[in-house]
């Protein structure tokens, strides 16, 4: 495993990060530092505070697990990209193989009633058949 120390410029950041994330999804590369990511990512009605590991919705704290705070942390901070179960699995508990399949629908499962009770499949998180999750800014 490599380990990077990065601190970015401001006008580095955006680039430097999809760089990271791309390294980190397809290798052993493992960012240790990025001094200047978020402390919250913030979508309409949702609050994902990052260093507190806390979810608001519309203002409201949303109790979540480790495993339901790092999914949603990971898919929110790639809006738009789809990502299998293999590796949401690898991305938040942090190994390869096991029950991935169970796992991740049931945490996504989970999730999606949390997030979005009275209709959870018309939520933040959605399906790609065949391909896995996509995370999406607005429910």
């Amino acid at each position: 495993m490599i380990n990077i120390l990065v601190t970015p410029s401001k006008e580095e950041d955006g680039i430097l990060q999809e760089v990271v994330d791309f390294l980190s999804s397809r290798t052993q590369c493992q960012v240790t530092h990025l001094t200047s990511s978020p402390q919250a990512l913030k979508f309409p009605g949702l609050e994902i505070h990052l260093n507190e590991q806390t979810v608001y919705r519309d203002g409201v704290l949303v109790p979540m697990t480790y495993h339901e705070f790092f999914t949603l942390a990971y898919l929110a901070s790639h809006p738009g990209w789809v990502f299998s179960k293999e590796q949401i699995y690898e991305a938040v508990w942090k190994e390869a193989g096991g029950n991935c399949e169970g796992a991740v629908t049931n945490i996504i499962s989970q999730l999606r009633h949390k997030l979005n009770p009275d209709n959870p499949k018309e939520g933040y998180i959605r399906t790609v058949v065949n391909s896995g999750y996509r995370f999406e800014g607005e429910p």
